[in-house]
C-alpha cells in the first residue's frame, strides 16, 4: 500500500512539476508572441512566391537587360495588382446581389404578412 502511494506521489509531483515547466506566464507571453509573429510575418514577406519566381528569373546582363527584366517586373505587378482589384470588384457584386436578396426576401416577408393578415381579417363585401 506503501509503493502504491508513494507512486501516485510520485506521478503527481511529476504532473505539476511538468504543468509549472509547460506553463508561461501572462506577462513573459504576450511579448514573446508578439516576436514570433513579427518574424513569421518576415519570413512570409521573405517567402512570397511570385516574387522569389521573379528575382529568380533575373539574368545577369547589360543594361537593356537589366531595364527589359526590371519592365517585365513592373508589368507583372501590375497584372498581379489588376486580378486583385477584379477579385474585389467581384466580391462588391456579389455583396450587391446579396443585399437585393435580402430586400426581396424582406419585401416576400411582408407580402406574406399582407396575405395571412387578409386571411384573418376578411374585408366586408
Amino acid at each position: 500500500m506503501k509503493k502504491y502511494f508513494m507512486g501516485v506521489g510520485v506521478f503527481l509531483i511529476s504532473l505539476l512539476l511538468i504543468s509549472t515547466v509547460t506553463a508561461i506566464p501572462q506577462t513573459h507571453s504576450k511579448p514573446t508572441m508578439n516576436l514570433i509573429n513579427s518574424i513569421e510575418d518576415k519570413k512570409n514577406i521573405i517567402n512570397f512566391e511570385p516574387l522569389n519566381d521573379i528575382l529568380n528569373n533575373i539574368k545577369s546582363g547589360g543594361i537593356i537587360d537589366l531595364l527589359i527584366q526590371l519592365i517585365t517586373l513592373i508589368i507583372q505587378f501590375v497584372m498581379e495588382i489588376i486580378t486583385i482589384i477584379q477579385n474585389v470588384m467581384s466580391l462588391v457584386n456579389l455583396v450587391q446581389n446579396l443585399i437585393e436578396a435580402f430586400t426581396t426576401l424582406f419585401q416576400l416577408i411582408q407580402d406574406l404578412i399582407e396575405i395571412i393578415k387578409s386571411i384573418f381579417n376578411p374585408s366586408s363585401i
